[in-house]
């Protein structure tokens, strides 16, 4: 599981380490790591609009991909999640040094300079520019409070029936 919050510098090439906790789940989550030592990963860069990268374990992003193909040809779904997901990905691993490059296009899309910040999620980790994740979170935190008021417990949420 990916979680916490770290913070690591991008250097002029593009590459940057990936947190060490993070490089395990990588490994667990591609069944050739262990013979080559070198894990793939998945980052989903998606539409124009969104502004940070998606990263799934290799394994993560199949099981996703399978899902996806599941859904019968020509439904809506399917063909959002085909353009948005499964068209707009790239492969890469890591080196044996835990980095990875990070390509000029997609340091541009979320417009990364020299930091980059992870943030767990669970299942995924994404790459955000700082400042964008800080200003991203202090508007969701707001909207969610006016939602559910001060004090509001986020476990609650999972006392909420399902579609909500």
């Amino acid at each position: 599981m990916f979680i916490g919050e770290h913070t690591f510098k991008v250097d002029g090439k593009g590459r940057v380490s990936i947190p060490a906790d993070f490089r395990h789940e990588l490994t667990e989550g591609d069944p050739q790591a262990a013979a080559s030592g070198r894990p793939r990963m998945v980052i989903v860069y998606g539409h124009e609009t969104q502004k940070q990268l998606i990263v799934y374990t290799y394994s993560g992003f199949r099981a996703l991909a399978e899902e996806i193909r599941a859904l019968p040809r020509g439904a809506k779904r399917r063909v959002i999640m085909e353009r948005m997901i499964l068209n707009l990905a790239r492969t890469t691993e890591l080196d044996n040094d835990g980095r990875f490059v990070l390509p000029q296009p997609l340091r541009d899309k979320i417009k990364l300079e020299s930091t980059a910040y992870f943030a767990g999620m669970g299942e995924t980790f994404e790459i955000w520019k700082p400042e964008t994740f800080e200003d991203e979170t202090a508007q969701f935190a707001e909207d969610w409070i006016a939602e559910m008021g001060p004090g509001a417990n986020p476990l609650s949420l999972l006392d909420e029936p399902e579609g909500n």
